[in-house]
């Protein structure tokens, strides 16, 4: 679909999924080398303000108090072999470069915190900030400004720091283009409801306002700017199952129950969202058939289902892919 994030990750299925959609890697990752500004892998931290946040009449979401835990998806994570950190705590943070947005393929799914994703909100996704928290985000191609409020994981695409909801992108005009460059910066919110860091008083302007009915000709969305389309790998080629079934990228969709067979499993995490952006972003990688298969909260997206000779082929390839933590199993 139309402007729909790809986040080119994999996360490490080792253990089991803690608290509130986030994944983990069943310990905490290591960490090497210096620290650097900015959002993204290994060791990061916050660049800090200089100058107090300007949210006089801002539209989007109304910036509050919300308690953070420092567990379930606020604990330092693991995906596509690279160790992220979380910046608990921090109450000061700027930075610029590139945004893009996510859409209707992702409406009604669980975001990182297990809320439930709604496109015509104010939200977006960050790699390292605690959840939630307010970002004021001004796109730096035509000043249009807006408040989000993080609640998702990502981008993993490239160096963007931020994925925006739609209502978010169509606030400060960034549909059409896919991407733009942006300014973020935190705005923190005090327990008594103050904001510490920033002045005015924000818009709250309904959402509904940016809320736009997508017509039905132009459903099937490529995201702009994105490396990959969400429809690529559907051409009608796939390998025969355990079963004598031609399994197809067609067929390979998100299903309750496997067919018994031999499998890869990438990842297991219970974020809906994160489970198929997973599988639909190794599928335009790989020709191998992906399902999802869901076991109560859990999504295991798995690779198969494939002879036993030919899923330990498939776990060796995608290995030398750079999906280290992935594993054969049968169900």
């Amino acid at each position: 679909m139309k402007n729909i994030k790809f986040i080119a990750t994999i996360i490490t299925v080792s253990a089991a999924l803690v608290l509130q959609g986030c994944s983990s890697s069943g310990g905490s990752p290591s960490f090497s080398g210096s620290y650097r500004y900015g959002t993204g892998p290994n060791k990061t931290k916050p660049m800090p303000q200089t100058e107090t946040v300007n949210i006089n009449g801002v539209g989007g979401a109304v910036p509050r108090y919300e308690y953070q835990r420092t567990g379930g998806c606020n604990k330092d994570y693991r995906v596509l072999g690279k160790n992220y950190m979380v910046w608990n705590g921090t109450t000061s943070y700027v930075e610029e470069g590139i945004a893009s947005w996510y859409g209707p393929g992702f409406h009604g799914q669980k975001t990182s915190n297990g809320e439930i994703y709604d496109q015509k909100g104010f939200t977006a996704a960050h790699k390292n900030l605690p959840l939630p928290s307010y970002l004021k985000v001004t796109n730096l191609r035509n000043g249009k400004k807006v408040i989000v409020r993080v609640n998702d994981r990502g981008p993993f695409v490239g160096d963007r720091i931020l994925d925006l909801s739609e209502g978010s992108a169509r606030a400060i005009d960034m549909v059409g283009t896919g991407t733009s460059k942006v300014k973020i910066e935190l705005i923190n919110v005090s327990s008594n409801g103050t904001y510490t860091n920033a002045v005015g008083k924000p818009a709250g302007v309904k959402q509904q306002q940016y809320a736009q009915v997508v017509n039905k000709k132009t459903s099937s969305y490529q995201h702009i700017g994105a490396a990959t389309s969400r429809s690529a790998g559907s051409a009608n080629t796939g390998y025969i199952n355990t079963n004598n079934q031609r399994i197809t990228s067609n067929t390979a969709s998100s299903v309750s129950n496997t067919v018994p067979g031999w499998y890869v499993q990438l990842v297991a995490c219970n974020s809906d969202l994160m489970a198929n952006e997973i599988k639909n972003n190794v599928q335009t990688k790989i020709s191998y058939p992906i399902v999802i298969r869901k076991e109560g909260n859990i999504n295991k997206v798995l690779v198969g289902p494939l002879s036993e000779g030919s899923a330990r082929n498939a776990a060796a390839s995608l290995k030398q892919k750079g999906y280290t933590d992935c594993f054969v199993k049968s169900f």
